[in-house]
């Protein structure tokens, strides 16, 4: 039952060992995305989007501001035959999966990145998650999960969830319902 994934990490971040990446597959293993399109922001190796393909989600849009990544996720995604309408990737942030945002919002954001880009990217992920989406956060360090609570609930997120592995942690947001 086990699900292969083929990667050349190249320069790009993203070999699956980290203990932020294991927590977003560990998410993604706990809970298949089947059927939903996801954007990873930041998506380094393209690991997420790869692992959630081979999960079942429906497809992936994939940024990040290093063209090395860019490049590596893209290798990585013909490694594992995925062909580019189900993985999409894109130089940029957010503005880009604005600019090429499926007919519908997404279900799931990944952002498996450092605590201060997650603030300052903070405010833009309402404008691309779907009804009752759900946000991942990763690369965060345990004290700064109280931080990066306050920080969301004061923006109109509720925290879901919250995992640790060894110093860090990885939070589940969702919008407030009103």
């Amino acid at each position: 039952e086990r699900k292969i994934i083929r990667l050349d990490p190249g320069r790009a971040f993203g070999t699956g060992s980290h203990p932020s990446t294991r927590l977003c597959i560990e998410a993604l293993d706990n809970n298949p995305p089947v059927g939903q399109v996801i954007a990873d922001i930041g998506c380094g190796s393209g690991i997420l989007s790869l692992t959630a393909l081979k999960l079942g989600a429906k497809s992936t849009f994939s940024v990040d501001k290093d063209s090395l990544a860019i490049s590596a996720t893209k290798i990585n995604s013909a490694l594992n035959d995925f062909p580019e309408n189900l993985l999409n990737v894109f130089l940029g942030s957010i503005k880009e999966l604005q600019d090429n945002i499926p007919e519908k919002k997404f279900d799931l954001i990944f952002c498996n990145i450092l605590a201060p880009v997650i603030k300052s990217l903070g405010p833009d992920f309402e404008t691309i998650i779907g009804y009752k989406g759900k946000l991942i956060l990763s690369g965060l360090l345990v004290e700064q999960i109280k931080e990066l609570q306050e920080f969301f609930f004061s923006l109109g997120w509720q925290v879901l969830e919250i995992k640790t592995k060894d110093q860090w942690a990885l939070m589940v947001l969702t919008v407030k319902s009103s």
